[in-house]
């Protein structure tokens, strides 16, 4: 769960768990306060009723009979009882105070003001009181009960606004290459996250340090290494017009074979290390992969005809993309390539373009196939699957995978469902293909 939800949720029960506990709170201070303020009130009848010649309805309510303060008054201990409502007739108590009778079935508030022989008793009916009491109670947390809600909304977009510029920083480095090390912005990030930025840059910088060093090693190597192979191969060729003998010059041949697998070897060894290192191709321009392939096969073609293989092409549509033509070239000739050597004289290479709602290549071969266990160790670097007497040097795979990797297309291998050989597709994410589906093929 991302830290923006964490938050909401665990401020929120708590705003919840408060927002109940201030309402409860409310409900009872303001219920115990209603009850306080109609006991008061009868305090104040009282007083009003002492001196009252006679009880009018002025003092009886028009709304609800139920509400209405039922006044009792007694004169001396002999005289008859003056009453609002002389059906009901509550005891006279013998003192001032308050107290709770029940007659006629219902609950009676009662308070007794007693003045020499006057006596005045205020009553009220505790089912009303505890009714008003409740209205009260509810209306003063009625607004808790709502603001809960939409503090809850308010929180939301607080959290939103604060955790803004963590979004930035991660939608940044998302969109970034695997090369780009240059520093996070720390303009508008806050305080507490600042540490985290700075630090973040710290390793950046290290990083940039190390790519610097592997760049520098891999220039280093390309040119310490490619010229004594040069210089070999050179060497070889002069040794041929002095050679005398069938056998010598079986040795040359065997010495030059080396001396080129070394020089492959090195190519595809520098190569990888560039592309690992974010040094390979930069110039990336709109393509067509169906076309790009096409060129592929046409250069190929005299190899498969030389053994005895059936290279063939079928561009359906168009494959357009993003990216650098010669590390496509590289990574569709490295398949190629790949089908041919382990494709037995006799067998047939298809290339065709993708369709049915999926843009790409898929190259079909009529080879021995794979272990399934082995579909994806192939594209590790120096592992081969063939056997000894087939030439490879086990990174022609690491390559593409490199390659694809780095231009956002996947690149699967899987048998043919009849186990007479290899399927490499290689299909171009939509994102790519939308970003250039009006735009001009490269070659």
């Amino acid at each position: 769960m991302s830290l923006r939800w964490s938050s909401l949720i665990a401020i929120a029960a708590v705003l919840l768990v408060v927002g109940i506990g201030a309402a409860l709170a409310s409900y009872f201070a303001v219920r115990r306060e209603a009850h306080r303020f109609l006991d008061k009130q009868l305090q104040q009848v009282a007083v009003y009723a002492l001196d009252a010649r006679s009880l009018r309805p002025a003092i009886k309510s028009t709304r609800n009979r139920e509400d209405d303060l039922l006044v009792q008054v007694w004169d001396s201990a002999d005289a008859p009882m003056r009453s609002t409502n002389p059906a009901i007739a509550i005891p006279r108590s013998s003192g001032t105070g308050f107290s709770n009778e029940t007659v006629a079935r219902h609950d009676w508030r009662v308070y007794t003001l007693v003045e020499g022989e006057r006596t005045v008793q205020i009553a009220q009916q505790i089912e009303a009181r505890t009714e008003l009491a409740e209205h009260a109670a509810l209306g003063a947390v009625l607004p808790i009960i709502i603001l809960i809600p939409v503090a809850w909304l308010f929180l939301g977009l607080v959290i939103y606004l604060v955790m803004k510029p963590l979004g930035r920083i991660a939608a940044t480095l998302s969109a970034r290459s695997a090369v780009d090390t240059t520093p996070i912005p720390v303009a508008g990030v806050p305080s507490e996250v600042l540490p985290l930025v700075a630090a973040m840059n710290h390793l950046l910088s290290r990083l940039q340090q190390t790519l610097e060093r592997q760049r520098r090693f891999i220039s280093d190597a390309a040119h310490e290494m490619r010229t004594p192979l040069a210089a070999l191969t050179l060497q070889i060729g002069n040794l041929r017009p002095l050679s005398r003998g069938a056998a010598l010059h079986a040795r040359l041949d065997d010495l030059e074979a080396g001396a080129r697998r070394a020089t492959h070897l090195t190519n595809q060894m520098l190569q990888l290390a560039r592309l690992e290192a974010g040094t390979g191709g930069q110039e990336h321009t709109p393509q067509d992969l169906g076309v790009l392939a096409q060129a592929c096969v046409a250069e190929l073609e005299p190899i498969a005809e030389a053994r005895g293989l059936r290279l063939s092409m079928q561009r359906r549509s168009a494959v357009p993309l993003v990216g650098d033509a010669r590390e496509l070239r590289t990574l569709l000739t490295n398949l190629i390539e790949n089908a041919l050597h382990y494709t037995p004289s006799g067998g047939e290479i298809t290339i065709e373009t993708l369709e049915e709602g999926r843009h790409g290549i898929r190259i079909t071969d009529s080879g021995p196939g794979l272990d399934p266990d082995l579909l994806e160790r192939v594209f590790e670097r120096f592992f081969r699957a063939a056997p000894q007497h087939v030439e490879g040097t086990g990174l022609g795979l690491a390559i593409a995978r490199s390659i694809a990797d780095g231009h956002d297309i996947a690149l699967t291998l899987a048998n043919r469902a009849d186990r007479s050989g290899l399927v490499a597709e290689l299909l171009v994410s939509a994102r790519l293909n939308g970003e250039v589906a009006n735009a001009p093929a490269g070659s």
